[in-house]
């Protein structure tokens, strides 16, 4: 893994509702431009489930193409907060893994 390329995007602010198209929006962009994307949440300010949902999809949709998605460490504490609250964070939940951030730097493409 230590010669792959990927792409970070920051996600920052409200990530939330409100902010929810736009964060759909980038993800989009994102997947649609390159191969292997690090997702940052440590400056986002708020979260919600929609925010999960729309990080899940993005993770789905980059499998269907053959491309993939990780989260970054640290989490975003908004976002960590949301995922331990609905129990995303729990031993045996299905997407969890997911949620374990990559820890050491991705050479970036």
């Amino acid at each position: 893994m230590a010669d792959e390329r990927y792409h970070t995007l920051v996600l920052s602010a409200d990530a939330g509702i409100r902010s929810a198209q736009n964060v759909l929006a980038s993800l989009r962009e994102t997947i649609s431009h390159h191969d292997r994307i690090g997702i940052d949440t440590q400056t986002v300010t708020a979260a919600d489930l929609t925010t999960v949902q729309s990080l899940l999809s993005a993770r789905n949709k980059a499998a269907e193409l053959d491309k993939s998605v990780v989260m970054l460490a640290p989490l975003g504490a908004a976002l960590a907060d949301v995922l331990q609250a609905a129990g995303f964070l729990a031993e045996g939940q299905a997407q969890a893994s997911f949620w374990s951030p990559v820890s050491e730097p991705l050479p970036r493409a």
